[in-house]
């Protein structure tokens, strides 16, 4: 299966409808893929509002939290995260429950704290641009014991090709696929390699994924959970999305500048 777990939408959510999303996504990858839509701070729904969108597609949630919602026809799967804003970082949850918060009240969570509350829910725990902007892995050179509590490793994100002198890091995936194999994460750690494409825009969706075995319905997160730890820099496709993400800058500095949505 082709899996996509770290992904936007668009600016504030925004995407063509819920049948026109899953047909672009069906179009460009095919069936047995599995996209993740990720929900950052504690006002953000864009999960819950894609999936409660009108459309004539079948839908059926895997579980009783509401975590993955499955399109029977396309036989594709929709996976519930947030990206987590902590204050060494940032890091994406995977398998997060319909309405649910793991940062609240828009206060910034300590790493530490994120994880255990990220444990509370059995949530996949990701490291996601670790040497990009507000990434996690100068932190975790310091602090390797908390290398344990991770199940994955960003080592390619499609949005953190953009460099920008001052403001984006240069070679930021470089540093990644470095650290992950410099440091034998998945051998001493058992944290599998990702490849994900942090897309704002329904386009890009897909542009990078993993390659985990066939997922079967039942027990689906347990599964995934266990595809994303055993996966090798080999089993991840890998395409830039430097235009998305120099739309994405723009709109993050309209939106600090002249307080407009982000």
């Amino acid at each position: 299966m082709k899996v996509d777990l770290h992904n936007h939408l668009g600016k504030n959510g925004a995407n063509p409808s819920f049948d026109e999303t899953i047909n672009l996504v069906y179009n460009k990858l095919g069936k047995d893929f599995v996209f993740g839509i990720c929900n950052c701070t504690s006002v953000d729904y864009r999960f819950e509002n894609f999936t409660n969108q009108k459309g004539e597609y079948e839908r059926v949630w895997l579980d009783d939290k509401k975590r993955i919602l499955f399109v029977p026809e396309k036989n594709i799967y929709i996976v519930g995260c947030e990206e987590i804003l902590s204050k060494q970082g940032h890091l994406v949850v995977v398998g997060i429950p319909s309405k649910k918060k793991i940062q609240r009240d828009n206060k910034l969570l300590s790493l530490e704290d994120a994880l255990k509350f990220a444990d509370d829910i059995d949530g996949i725990k990701i490291a996601v641009h670790p040497f990009g902007k507000d990434g996690i892995g100068e932190y975790l050179r310091k602090h390797e014991a908390l290398l344990q509590k991770f199940d994955g490793w960003e080592i390619y994100n499609s949005s953190a090709e953009l460099a920008v002198p001052g403001i984006l890091p240069f070679n930021a995936n470089k540093k990644s696929l470095k650290f992950y194999n410099s440091h034998l994460l998945w051998v001493n750690y058992n944290i599998g390699a990702c490849a994900f494409t942090d897309g704002h825009s329904v386009g890009v969706m897909g542009k990078s994924y993993t390659i985990i075995p066939l997922l079967g319905r039942e027990n689906f997160m347990f599964y995934l959970k266990k595809g994303i730890k055993s996966r090798f820099p080999s089993d991840v496709h890998t395409e830039p999305a430097k235009w998305d993400a120099f739309k994405h800058s723009i709109n993050m500095v309209k939106h600090k500048v002249f307080k407009t949505e982000a």
